[in-house]
């Protein structure tokens, strides 16, 4: 019997992790890209670019060597060990302290990227996707971290999404818990309550209030957190994180935000250098965070720079996943025309793009097919040019008006206002 050989069709595929972003999906990134940017911009940050690939020592030295298994490394013709950047919190410090050192007083930063991560693939984890946020480098207060908070929280409000919860915490709480700990210790505690590994974290600590403290941690949220925390330890520093918590929602309240946040002392961010407040944000029904960030103070002092430091970093796919999908579409006119008005017909979509109205030009199909097209598609407005005046239709309302060719942008642009309509 004959074997029938199939051909691969591994080029019709992309690599586990990765996704094509058809002209739908696409257009609404790039849609909330730019409502980001305009976001982060009104708070006074400005955008910084980086390289997609970096030294494998820069992400080594700021994210620490636990990160290796994290990356995709590359090595160059010269033979130097690269990697994708697998966020963009390390590459800014790497700017901030070698590129901008010398200048005086807060830097605020923002950025939207790609980044890369050689995670395994599954349970909806990318390894390819977009981060958008701030890092506010300088300044070491409540307030500033307060003011990151309430920016996270108003992006996320500007993106469209209006029921989120922002869960602060700090980790002074739990290093407080594991001063008795070595260093392999430490981060042994930290995985494991990253990955809600909870079992055994107890006996890992010989002073039985901070095992009880360990154990009961996961279980600190919601209101009277702090309270409960209070009783399980009664150190002058684990004290001075939970005042610090107190202190920061009460600086929340003049932004408007509050009433947004509540406080989860179990949060454990996923990159090592984050030193106080950390905080993350979730939508209704998601068990992945949209965005998370917080404090790293000593993060820039690894570059030769000690400057304190606070950020947030949001997954712009993440964030679309939690959005309605009635996103505005960027074209609202199709204008047809045969070729006799080619340059009529042109000159007058050239006129309206200028303005600002997106607009789809075919100047060979004809007036039916366009009808369905319009409506397919999602538009607003189908238009036949004539040499003088444009058969406008609504495809909504269905209403339609012979307009002059000079009134057309202010009828699309005004809603249609002043025509004799007919249906």
């Amino acid at each position: 019997m004959r074997v029938r050989r199939t051909e691969s069709v591994r080029w019709q595929q992309v690599p586990p992790g990765t996704r094509d972003l058809l002209p739908g999906e696409a257009e609404r990134r790039s849609a909330l890209a730019q409502t980001l940017r305009g976001e982060f911009g009104r708070w006074g940050y400005r955008e910084v670019l980086t390289p997609t690939l970096e030294y494998l020592e820069t992400i080594v030295r700021g994210a620490g060597p636990g990160v290796e298994d994290q990356l995709f490394k590359i090595v160059d013709r010269d033979g130097a060990l690269l990697a994708l950047r697998p966020e963009m919190t390390v590459p800014i410090a790497r700017v901030a302290a070698s590129r901008l050192a010398q200048e005086a007083g807060t830097l605020r930063l923002s950025y939207v990227a790609d980044v890369f991560r050689g995670q395994e693939a599954g349970q909806g984890r990318l390894r390819a996707f977009t981060q958008a946020g701030v890092e506010l480098l300088g300044e070491e207060s409540l307030d500033d971290d307060a003011e990151v908070i309430a920016l996270a929280a108003s992006a996320l409000q500007r993106a469209g999404l209006t029921d989120v919860v922002v869960n602060v915490g700090h980790l002074g709480f739990l290093s407080d818990l594991m001063t008795e700990l070595s260093a392999d210790e430490q981060e042994d505690v930290r995985l494991r309550l990253y990955r809600k590994d909870f079992p055994g974290l107890e006996e890992m600590v010989a002073d039985r209030a901070r095992a009880r403290a360990l154990r009961e941690l996961p279980e600190l949220h919601g209101p009277g957190a702090i309270a409960r925390a209070r009783v399980l330890v009664g150190s002058s520093a684990s004290q001075g994180a939970l005042d610090d918590l107190e202190h920061l929602v009460e600086r929340l309240e003049p932004y408007g935000v509050a009433k947004w946040v509540g406080v989860d002392l179990g949060i454990i961010r996923d990159f090592s250098y984050y030193t106080g407040v950390v905080f993350e944000a979730y939508g209704p029904g998601m068990g992945s965070p949209l965005l998370g960030g917080g404090r790293y103070d000593r993060l820039l002092g690894r570059f030769g720079v000690d400057r304190p430091a606070t950020g947030f970093a949001l997954g712009l796919e993440r964030v679309m996943a939690a959005l309605p999908l009635n996103a505005s579409v960027p074209v609202e006119l199709l204008l047809v025309g045969d070729g006799a008005v080619r340059a009529q017909a042109v000159s007058l979509a050239t006129e309206l793009r200028a303005n600002g109205i997106g607009v789809i030009l075919d100047l060979g199909g004809g007036w039916p097919e366009a009808l369905r097209r319009a409506e397919g598609e999602g538009l607003r407005w189908v238009g036949q040019v004539g040499a003088e005046r444009v058969q406008l239709r609504e495809i909504g309302s269905k209403r339609q008006a012979s307009v002059p060719v000079a009134a057309v942008l202010a009828t699309v642009a005004g809603g249609g206002g002043g025509n004799s309509w007919t249906r």
